[in-house]
């Protein structure tokens, strides 16, 4: 078992409320960076307008026994770690609870006084965890910090608005990998290996496949272990040059703590087939656990697109799994799109429980098994929750409102943890427009503070949505709580939220072509004051930026970090540029990757990761083949 740090780290809050922001990737329509307007069919089969076709929407439960294919997948197979033998103890229980080193945890403490986690407080010693993902202070353990999707880390306490400057402030080092990244870094502070050694490690996953654990501290570029989980896949064959030339492991893993486990999946071609599988790792070897890898299966009654015999099954070739991974209450959630439009394909959302050295398929659900599309993509942003749901938005597809259960393509949707049956929608009433138009939900289905919810879209619009009442659909008009238009263009990166000490709280966005802008909540009914207030340094092309919020809670500690191309990204390679602002004053720029380019450039933009902000780094994913670690300089 890991040792980790003793200390806490709660949710993050924003005036006492628990953050839940998610963002959407932009691998564009439904999961690709299709091009707008072009309204063009797929590869296989065509776009299923709004109106065409039946859909009924849907989820289908599945509670079938355990799954255990054993061994290593792939050409060059593990590569054992420096870091000792593989833990072959603690998984997750289908109840939450975590054993540790083989002893099962029978309703233990909760820990730090029975704090729920949803993603940053500690269990500690096998402490027995009441549902949600888990970090140690100074821990980045799943996409955005939270199972909230926050985007925020409110405990960073070394870098604030008066160190961030160009004196201060730069490129530490960087590490080396085989292949670009899409998938943000992970982070685990003082985790102890088997060897005794302790190091604060830094995790990254590559579209060659391939997983790193590496010293944090820069005290050696090399490796602590690296894993290589199997072949990738040539894209050669989708139709556009996203991802290019592989697609590996693009989703961000996560990490259970108190287990010990990394759960990554991963995309790939053996012996001329299509292949997903879903990977337990030893964070401290990166080494398979028992019964992994688990091949993604799924299979629900329906009609739709590449229908046999009235069942739709999920196929490796055409799924994507954009979104990064989500635990919640003992469950590891999958959720799909797909990769430039290539089909068919629908949004699948699969879940699944590790325990006694095997995975468990527990649900399955499918946005359009009667018609076709809606993929789950998010700009890369998880599936998020707030413990009792998981929230998603989904792209074009075969949207219907009508039907029961809905088609929830081209909406904001609620799901029930216990079957993953739709409980709440929201379905635009342009929707028809959208799906012919490609401008479909880019920036998923993010819960702020005071129970709202903002997602936007491709075309350039953001709603405002009531996470308790999200508001179905009406023809005659949207029910949403606002609706407004940013300048300029489309809203890829999710919105970050601050609460300035003494002072307004803040939504901070910043959109395709545009300013970086921040609306201020209203105090009494929390909606948006316009105009929002604008910072003009850039005005960056697609996707806009992608930002972090990081703060310690004090006056002067809000940092705004954003990363953003420095052209063109829209099925293209560009430069990046990563950019500092005062979060209390947007309009005041702190430092820039480019103010100093021989020491600081960033590389090549690695679209939609965000900057990872921790104990005092800045963690940077790039297209480089590298990852860059920027922090202060003495």
């Amino acid at each position: 078992m890991p040792t980790l740090s003793s200390r806490l780290m709660p949710r993050n809050r924003v005036r006492g409320h628990w953050l839940l922001i998610a963002c959407v990737l932009a691998l564009g329509c439904a999961g690709t960076d299709a091009v707008p307007g072009t309204g063009g069919a797929n590869a296989a089969g065509g776009r299923s307008q709004a109106g065409g076709q039946s859909a009924t929407g849907g989820v289908v439960s599945s509670t079938s026994g355990a799954f255990a294919s054993g061994g290593t997948a792939g050409s060059g197979g593990i590569r054992p770690g420096t870091g000792g033998a593989t833990s072959t103890g603690g998984a997750i229980s289908t109840g939450g609870a975590i054993s540790t080193g083989g002893t099962t945890a029978t309703g233990g403490s909760k820990a730090a006084g029975g704090t729920r986690a949803t993603g940053g407080v500690s269990a500690l010693g096998g402490a027995s965890l009441t549902g949600g993902t888990t970090a140690t202070f100074g821990s980045v353990i799943t996409n955005r910090y939270d199972n909230l999707r926050s985007g925020s880390n409110t405990q960073e306490t070394v870098l604030n608005a008066s160190n961030v400057n160009q004196t201060q402030f730069g490129l530490r080092y960087s590490f080396t990998v085989d292949g670009q990244l899409y998938a943000q870094p992970l982070y685990l502070s003082n985790l102890k290996f088997a060897n005794g050694t302790t190091k604060n490690t830094l995790f990254v996953a590559t579209e060659h496949n391939t997983v790193y654990a590496f010293d944090a501290d820069g005290g050696s570029l090399t490796p602590i272990w690296s894993t290589n989980l199997e072949p990738s896949g040539s894209t050669s064959g989708f139709g556009c040059s996203d991802m290019t030339p592989e697609t590996g492991i693009t989703s961000t893993p996560v990490i259970d703590t108190a287990a010990g486990i990394m759960f990554v999946v991963s995309k790939g071609v053996e012996s001329g087939n299509w292949v997903m599988r879903l990977h337990a790792l030893d964070i401290r070897t990166g080494q398979e656990g028992p019964g992994s890898p688990l091949p993604i299966t799924a299979t629900v009654s329906g009609i739709g697109d590449g229908n046999a015999g009235g069942k739709i099954t999920f196929d490796p070739h055409t799924q994507l799994n954009r979104p990064g991974l989500l635990l919640e209450s003992g469950t590891v959630y999958l959720a799909f799109a797909s990769l430039c439009d290539f089909g068919p394909y629908h949004g699948w959302v699969l879940g699944y429980s590790y325990a006694n050295g095997a995975f468990t398929q527990t649900h399955v659900f499918n946005v359009s098994p009667n018609g076709s599309e809606g993929g789950i993509w998010q700009s890369g942003i998880g599936l998020s929750s707030d413990g009792n749901s998981i929230f998603f938005a989904a792209g074009n597809g075969s949207t219907n409102p009508s039907t029961t259960p809905p088609d929830v393509s081209e909406s904001v949707a609620r799901l029930s943890l216990a079957d993953l049956s739709i409980q709440d929608f929201f379905t635009p009433a342009s929707y028809a427009a959208m799906n012919s138009g490609d401008s479909d939900l880019s920036s998923g289905a993010p819960l702020l503070p005071h129970n709202r919810i903002i997602t936007g879209t491709k075309g350039g619009i953001m709603y405002l949505l009531d996470s308790t009442n999200l508001g179905k659909y009406n023809a005659a008009g949207n029910k949403n709580l606002q609706t407004l238009t940013p300048p300029n263009g489309g809203v890829w990166g999710g919105p970050v939220d601050y609460q300035v000490p003494g002072g307004p709280e803040w939504v901070y966005v910043w959109p395709v072509n545009s300013p970086l802008i921040g609306y201020q909540w209203d105090p009494t009914a929390y909606l948006l004051k316009t105009p929002p207030a604008q910072q003009t340094v850039a005005s960056p092309a697609h996707p806009g930026g992608i930002l972090t919020l990081s703060s310690s809670g004090t006056p002067g500690s809000g940092v705004l970090w954003a990363s953003t191309p420095q052209s063109d990204s829209w099925h293209k390679t560009a430069a990046g540029t990563l950019y500092a602002f005062d979060a209390s004053d947007i309009t005041k720029l702190l430092w820039s990757s480019q103010q100093n380019v021989a020491r600081d450039a960033l590389g090549n933009f690695a679209k939609f990761a965000p900057p990872v902000v921790v104990d005092g780094r800045v963690i940077m994913a790039t297209f480089s083949n590298a990852v860059r670690v920027y922090g202060l300089l003495n």
